[in-house]
C-alpha cells in the first residue's frame, strides 16, 4: 500500500479530530486517541502537526476559509449578498456537519486563548461586514432606513448560530436547509420592511 502524502495525512487527522470532538467532547481529543483511531503512531502525527493546538488551529482555519466568507460578486446587491451567505452556510454545514461543533466548544476556547481570540476577531469582522452591507442597502433604498445595522447583524449572526446549534444537538436529524430557509424568510421580512 503506497504511503499517504502529507496533504492526505493532514486531512485524515482533521477528519478524525472532528469526529472525536463530536462523539466524545473536546477533552477526549488527544494525540494518542487520534493515532489509535488512525492505527498509526503518535510520532506520525507529530510529523505533520506541532501538537493538539496546531490541529485545532488548522481545523478552525478550515471553518473560516470554507464556510464563512461573505464575499460574492460585486454586482450583487447587499440584500442578495446576505441571502446568499445563509445559503452558503446551509451547504457548508450540511456537507460538513461535524464542523458545526467547533463554534460551540467553550472548553477549547478556555484552553487555547489564541484560538478564542481568532474566533472573536472573526466575529467582529463578520459584524462589520454585515453592518456595512446594511448601510449600503439603506443608501441604495433596498433596506428600510429604520433598520439598525448593529442590531440586525446580531439577529442575523445569532439566528444562524442557534439554528445550527439546535441541528447539531438533534444529531443532524432534520434538514438544516428547511430551518434556515424559514429563518431567512423572517429575517428579510424585517430587513425589507414587510412586517
Amino acid at each position: 500500500m503506497p504511503r499517504k502524502t502529507t496533504a492526505e495525512r493532514k486531512k485524515e487527522v482533521i477528519e478524525i479530530t472532528k469526529k472525536i470532538i463530536y462523539e466524545k467532547g473536546f477533552y477526549k481529543l488527544t494525540i494518542r486517541n487520534i493515532a489509535n483511531r488512525m492505527n498509526i503512531s503518535e510520532a506520525a502525527i507529530y510529523r505533520h502537526f506541532d501538537g493538539k493546538e496546531d490541529i485545532i488551529d488548522q481545523l478552525t482555519d478550515l471553518v473560516f476559509s470554507e464556510g464563512c466568507s461573505l464575499y460574492f460578486d460585486d454586482k450583487d446587491n447587499p440584500v442578495e449578498t446576505l441571502k446568499k451567505f445563509i445559503d452558503k452556510q446551509i451547504v457548508f454545514f450540511e456537507n460538513n456537519p461535524y464542523l458545526s461543533i467547533i463554534s460551540f466548544q467553550d472548553d477549547m476556547f478556555r484552553e487555547y486563548p489564541t484560538i478564542k481570540e481568532k474566533f472573536i476577531n472573526h466575529q467582529k469582522e463578520r459584524e462589520n461586514e454585515i453592518n456595512n452591507l446594511i448601510k449600503k442597502g439603506i443608501k441604495q433604498n433596498l433596506i428600510k432606513n429604520k433598520v439598525n445595522p448593529e442590531a440586525f447583524a446580531s439577529l442575523y449572526m445569532g439566528s444562524i448560530r442557534i439554528t445550527v446549534l439546535k441541528w447539531k444537538n438533534s444529531n443532524f436529524k432534520y434538514s438544516l436547509n428547511d430551518k434556515l430557509q424559514e429563518i431567512k424568510k423572517e429575517l428579510f421580512k424585517y430587513l425589507e420592511g414587510d412586517y
